[in-house]
């Protein structure tokens, strides 16, 4: 039996992982300096209840546009392989692009958003089914990226104490012994299924999606991208997600950096909601300029 989408107030569900939120003003088109359309990818096991602060902070912004939601666990991040994880985000290459310029009645203009390693992972994958889809010459055509709290570092050895944090704040409820032993079971579970995956040659998800976004030939670099992070983050170490940003300039992707004080791993528009809302609006604005 497939699996069943789970209830997600206001949206409308595409398949058991994608959700479809019109805008209210969807009978009239959307302004020329405005998305047409909003693509949240969302954390490792989050909530409807929670992501949908999000799509209320968008839907603010931007009332035309339609927003479409990706959610994943942290397990599907950390162990779907390559072909599930694109097949899984066809339904929203075909919500988009039905057609190769869009709706058909307009030519998109889309917002992605990114959120910590597993957001950036399914955005990866969604890049991978549009060439699928529309042809592998055609680079994902979108005019901003935001990524908050992602990437970190691209070093398994660097990176495995984090997943497994992550996971582990993801499933502790469903055991009755305490955290660190979560930790250590989900710390030893990726070592293994990284052990295991090298030796069927795979490459870890987060290596994968990194190099997909920032592969010229995939994501134009006529694209702009902003990065949203903090020092204090647990999960994710700004020193790495710098050194990342470094990188990509040096491909020539148009990248910007905006850091928040004292907030946890994808808590910076919980925290500072004005500084969040005021940077992406003026990215995007940045981003249309630039075209």
């Amino acid at each position: 039996m497939a699996p069943q989408p789970i209830p997600f107030p206001g949206f409308t569900p595409i398949s058991d992982r994608v959700y479809l939120r019109n805008g209210h003003e969807k009978a009239k088109p959307a302004p020329a300096d405005e998305p047409t359309t909003i693509l949240i990818s969302g954390w490792g096991d989050g909530m409807p209840k929670h992501v949908t602060k999000y799509s209320d902070g968008y839907h603010e912004l931007y009332p035309s546009a339609r927003i479409i939601v990706i959610l994943s666990t942290t397990f599907q991040a950390t162990n779907q392989l390559e072909e599930a994880r694109i097949e899984a985000m066809k339904p929203v290459v075909d919500t988009i692009f039905p057609t190769p310029t869009g709706s058909g009645n307009e030519q998109e203009r889309l917002l992605v958003h990114a959120m910590s390693n597993t957001g950036a992972i399914f955005a990866a994958a969604t890049v991978m089914a549009y060439q699928q889809r529309h042809g592998a010459d055609k680079p994902f055509p979108h005019q901003l990226m935001v990524l908050d709290s992602t990437p970190g570092s691209l070093d398994f050895k660097s990176q495995v104490g984090r997943w497994s944090r992550a996971m582990a704040v993801g499933t502790a409820k469903f055991f009755p012994w305490p955290f660190v032993a979560t930790h250590g079971m989900w710390y030893a579970f990726l070592w293994a299924f990284h052990l295991w995956g090298l030796v069927r040659g795979l490459v870890p998800s987060g290596v994968w999606a990194d190099k997909i976004i920032n592969d010229k030939a995939r994501v134009t670099t006529d694209s702009s991208r902003v990065y949203l992070y903090s020092k204090e983050d647990e999960i994710i170490g700004y020193k790495d997600l710098e050194e990342n940003v470094a990188h990509a300039k040096t491909l020539g992707y148009s990248v910007d950096l905006e850091m928040f004080e004292g907030s946890p791993h994808v808590g910076h528009m919980r925290l500072h909601p004005e500084q969040y809302w005021n940077k992406v609006s003026s990215s995007w604005k940045q981003a249309i300029a630039e075209k």
